[in-house]
C-alpha cells in the first residue's frame, strides 16, 4: 500500500492528531507549568511532520476536520459544571454579564485596531475580529464577513493557548482571587482552552468559564458586524 493512499485516507489526519496529542499529554502529565502546553506542542509537531514528509495539507485535513464535529457537543457538555454552580451564577448575574460584555467588545475592537495600525487587509481584520470566541462560532462569523476561515482558526488558537499559558501568572500579579472572576476572564478571552485551564483551577472556575463561552459567543455574533461597521471595515 502506497504512502499516498494511506495519507489520503480520512483516518490518517484523525489518527495523527489524536496520537500526537496523547503523546504530549503523556510527556507533560507530571509537569506543573502551563508553558508546556500539549496543544501548542502538538500544533508545531504536526506542521513539522507534514513539512518533512511532504504530505499535502489537504490529505491531513480530511481526517482532522472530523474532530471539528465534536466542538459543538464539547461546548454543550460544559453545561454540567455550570448547572452545579447555578446558585452562584444567579447571585452574580449582573457583574458576570457586564464583565463578559466588556471583554467581548475589547477583544473585537483590539483585533480591528491592531490590524488597522499595521495596515493589514480587510480579510485579515475580519478574520481576526471574532478571535475571542470558540472556533465553532468564529469560523462562521469570519466566513459570513468575507474572512479566511483558516486564518481565523489560527487567531482563535493563539488566543486560547496564550490565555492558558499566562492566566495563573496574570491573576497572581493582579491579585485576583475570586473563582468567578477567574472563570469569566478565561472563558471570555480564551474560550475552550481557557475553560480547560479554569477547570484545572477548580469546579467553580470551570463553571463560570463555560458560561462565559456561551454568552461571549452570542455577544460576539451580535457585536462583530456592528463594530466592523463602526470602524468602517
Amino acid at each position: 500500500m502506497s504512502l499516498n493512499l494511506i495519507t489520503s485516507s480520512p483516518l490518517f489526519g484523525f489518527t495523527l492528531t489524536i496520537a500526537v496529542m496523547l503523546f504530549y499529554q503523556f510527556i507533560f502529565r507530571g509537569t506543573k507549568t502551563s508553558l508546556l502546553n500539549p496543544v501548542l506542542f502538538s500544533i508545531f509537531s504536526i506542521i513539522a511532520i507534514l513539512m518533512l514528509t511532504g504530505i499535502p495539507y489537504e490529505h491531513y485535513h480530511k481526517g482532522a476536520s472530523i474532530l471539528s464535529f465534536f466542538l459543538g457537543p464539547m461546548i454543550v457538555a460544559l453545561a454540567v459544571p455550570l448547572y452545579k454552580q447555578f446558585d452562584k451564577l444567579k447571585a452574580n448575574a449582573l457583574p458576570i454579564l457586564a464583565g463578559i460584555s466588556v471583554g467581548v467588545v475589547v477583544s473585537i475592537s483590539s483585533g480591528i485596531l491592531l490590524s488597522q495600525l499595521f495596515g493589514l487587509s480587510r480579510e485579515v481584520i475580519v478574520s481576526m475580529a471574532p478571535k475571542g470566541t470558540t472556533s465553532a462560532i468564529s469560523m462562521n462569523l469570519s466566513q459570513i464577513q468575507g474572512g479566511d476561515v483558516s486564518m481565523t482558526v489560527t487567531f482563535v488558537n493563539i488566543a486560547g493557548i496564550f490565555g492558558y499559558m499566562v492566566a495563573t501568572k496574570v491573576y497572581q500579579l493582579l491579585n485576583i482571587t475570586s473563582p468567578v472572576a477567574k472563570g469569566i476572564g478565561l472563558g471570555t478571552s480564551s474560550h475552550a482552552l481557557g475553560t480547560r485551564r479554569a477547570l484545572e483551577m477548580g469546579e467553580e472556575e470551570g463553571a463560570m468559564s463555560s458560561l462565559a463561552i456561551g454568552v461571549a459567543g452570542v455577544l460576539t455574533t451580535v457585536f462583530t458586524p456592528l463594530l466592523l461597521s463602526l470602524f468602517g471595515i
